[in-house]
């Protein structure tokens, strides 16, 4: 086994890692030495193709990783750039009401709001211009307004965006503004090592053990040989997300000092449901999120959005077979679709665990709770297809998936979907906001680190993700993930002559 010295390891390169990354990367010229960890490979810019088999290898399990239960499947990124690769660009803020709930001493809404105004200038953070509207945003925008219900814009960090409408595909121009293409080519032309393929399996008292597997065809090599290392640091950061973070600190031993590790997963569980248009529409080009509504956001608690997918994945969430399958796939390009992400709790049993083989398992159920909103939220996005103009939907929970108005047979649509037609496994749930494994908090009883990211009683190892939510952020969690990551990094810069004595 190779053992190698640094000042500071990051495991991972996602919203938590890269942002952390990019932060301490001027430390470089102070003679520190910093590297990221990267367990996937390093894809350049022309390797996204957008062609949707191809690009499965962007995700942790082709982008199906599944809960226990087989009811939800979770996608999350496995590559250099980590999932800011293949998520949509929207940036939305931490609500403050949230953060408030949060109840993190240490932690304030004020202090998010100076480092949301710095991320979103540095990621190009904008409001979509109406050249960005589609015909299927345009379609929901109308439909809303005509029920009543309140349209917002989505902010997006995207720069000269050429509307090719498959971003979780990864974009092909590089215009999203991930950290692929901000945070991390900024770090390494500093001096960060970025070493990708790089698995970390054990972590120790100021090391880390780590498997360098070969260079995929069609990716980048790092600097590294295949094989075992031993990563030893001053400081070590893990930002591997929900999963990859809690399940290597449950492998390496630390669920007895901290009982709440892995525990409290709140996922923002997620349906896309889909209306048909009497026309062809411009659906699948074009940027897929514009707007969104938040009028149920309290009650019963979840947000509708604009979206729009890939045909195997469309196939898979309208949740159809045999005919009613084929005369939807045959009218993909009449299709509308909805977003509905539903705020769900933070409970102790929702939890990442590990199996025999001591792999992560994510073990999640929904709540009656969440239930009722996702029938609520198929309801009213039925309603919205219909004031739109469409002439059948597809709700996956309803007593008929594929109907028009006339099979309501005078039912109200709230009658026609409830949650004794929810079948849990028939029902596609998915999830891409994957929080909480190790919160925040005060105390190692009921928490993994305090407010600034630092594990109880380690001085030397800090988190910098979205396992550190104590409780869903309602919204897509990736800005403040990096606000988290901010204040983790100024954290290090502020106290950096005594860790390194």
């Amino acid at each position: 086994m190779t053992h190698l010295y640094y000042d500071v390891l990051i495991v991972g390169s996602g919203a938590g890692g890269g942002t952390v990354a990019g932060r301490l990367a001027p430390l470089v010229a102070d003679g520190l030495k910093i590297a990221v960890l990267e367990a996937g490979p390093h894809f350049p810019k022309e390797y996204f193709t957008q062609r949707e088999i191809e690009m499965f290898d962007l995700f942790e399990s082709g982008g199906a990783f599944p809960s226990a239960d087989g009811s939800i499947t979770a996608s999350f990124g496995k590559a250099l750039g980590g999932s800011t690769l293949m998520y949509t660009g929207v940036t939305f803020r931490l609500p403050d009401s949230v953060c408030e709930d949060w109840g993190v001493e240490g932690l304030s809404s004020s202090d998010l709001k100076s480092r949301f105004e710095k991320l979103e200038k540095e990621l190009n953070v904008i409001e979509p211009g109406i050249e960005l509207e589609n015909d299927n945003n345009r379609l929901f925008k109308e439909g809303c307004e005509k029920i009543g219900l309140s349209v917002k814009k989505i902010p997006l960090n995207i720069k000269n965006c050429e509307q090719m409408g498959f971003c979780n595909l990864g974009c092909a121009g590089s215009n999203k503004q991930g950290t692929l293409s901000v945070q991390l080519p900024q770090a390494s032309k500093a001096g960060v090592e970025l070493i990708p393929n790089c698995k970390v399996t054990d972590i120790f008292e100021k090391r880390v053990r780590a498997y360098v597997s070969r260079t995929p065809q069609g990716s980048l090599s790092g600097n590294l040989n295949e094989g075992s290392y031993e990563f030893h640091a001053k400081i070590i950061v893990l930002a591997g997300g929900t999963i990859g973070t809690s399940s290597l600190l449950l492998k390496s031993g630390f669920k007895k000092e901290f009982p709440a590790l892995g525990s409290y997963i709140t996922v923002h569980p997620a349906m896309t449901v889909y209306g048909i248009y009497p026309d062809k529409i411009k659906n699948y080009k074009g940027f897929p999120k514009i707007y969104y509504s938040p009028d149920y956001s309290q009650k019963p608690g979840y947000y509708l959005e604009t979206a729009f997918y890939y045909p195997f994945i469309t196939s898979k969430n309208l949740s159809l077979w045999g005919k009613d399958l084929k005369h939807a796939m045959n009218n993909y390009n009449n299709l509308m679709a909805i977003l509905i992400l539903v705020h769900d709790e933070a409970l102790e049993d929702n939890r990442v665990k590990l199996n025999w083989k001591k792999e992560p398992v994510l073990d999640y159920k929904l709540s009656d709770a969440a239930i009722r909103a996702f029938c609520d939220a198929q309801a009213k996005a039925s309603k919205i297809f219909f004031a739109a103009g469409c002439n059948e939907v597809v709700m996956p929970a309803a007593e008929k998936t594929l109907f028009s108005k006339a099979d309501l047979k005078g039912k109200e649509l709230e009658a026609f979907i409830t949650p004794k037609t929810f079948i849990p496994n028939k029902v596609p749930i998915a999830t891409a906001h994957l929080q909480g494994g190790c919160r925040m908090g005060k105390e190692s009883n009921d928490s993994v680190t305090d407010c600034w990211g630092k594990v109880h009683g380690r001085d030397w190892l800090y988190i910098a993700d979205g396992s550190l939510f104590p409780k869903s952020s309602h919204v897509n969690p990736y800005l403040t993930i990096m606000a988290l990551a901010d204040r983790v990094s100024e954290r290090l810069i502020t106290t950096k002559d005594k860790w390194l004595t």
